[in-house]
């Protein structure tokens, strides 16, 4: 449509969907199984601006993290020019949604659990609460879960390639989850106190999956 290259599936459902898709901002549209295209073009119009600039978002993040963002280059140095540390040569950060390797699981896992200390020495004593375990997925629906009985929190490996501020709202979240199980108003009343931007970070993430 227009400049605008749009795939559409036709399912059981009831509305109409409209999701951008990293890494290269691809357009998706779920549509009810009867809906005419003329309607699913009105629909792409009526929301263009919208579909315009989270691409560009989308694609300005791909950019940035192709761009090594600071990680470890293959020679050992940070994209500052400074010394990584240690003598062992290590890659440069692959671009946001490429498909897992094991040498690309390895070094999400490094990147978030260099991260994790500092977010949870924050959070777990606003929080209240402690996870018992923190593991680390490939997760193709979710950025995170929680399971309260056991107080074991799962977050997606893709964080590691997103912003920091990202992996916290994931975090507060699956914390919060120890508290309140499910997304009632105890949950949003929590989520409020401790992040005040929480809607805006879980729309932003949302638009990627």
């Amino acid at each position: 449509m227009d400049d605008l290259r749009i795939r559409v599936s036709r399912k059981a459902v009831k509305n109409m969907y409209l999701r951008i898709k990293p890494p290269d901002g691809r357009i998706e549209i779920t549509a009810p199984v009867r809906t005419s295209h003329r309607r699913i073009e009105e629909f792409v119009r009526s929301r263009r601006t919208w579909i315009v600039k989270s691409r560009k978002r989308i694609l300005d993040h791909a950019a940035r993290f192709n761009a090594v963002d600071g990680a470890p280059g293959a020679d050992g140095r940070n994209a500052n020019g400074s010394e990584s540390g240690t003598n062992t040569p290590t890659p440069a950060r692959p671009p946001f949604g490429q498909p897992w390797t094991t040498a690309r699981k390895t070094q999400a896992k490094r990147i978030i659990n260099a991260r994790l200390p500092e977010l949870l020495r924050k959070w777990t004593p606003i929080i209240g609460k402690s996870p018992t375990n923190i593991s680390l997925r490939a997760m193709t629906s979710r950025w995170g879960s929680c399971t309260p009985a056991t107080g074991r929190i799962r977050l997606n490996l893709e964080l590691a390639y997103l912003p920091e501020r990202y992996l916290e709202y994931v975090l507060v979240h699956e914390l919060t989850h120890l508290w309140e199980r499910n997304h009632g108003e105890g949950f949003r009343r929590r989520m409020t106190a401790y992040l005040p931007d929480w809607r805006r970070l879980r729309r932003e993430l949302n638009q990627m999956v």
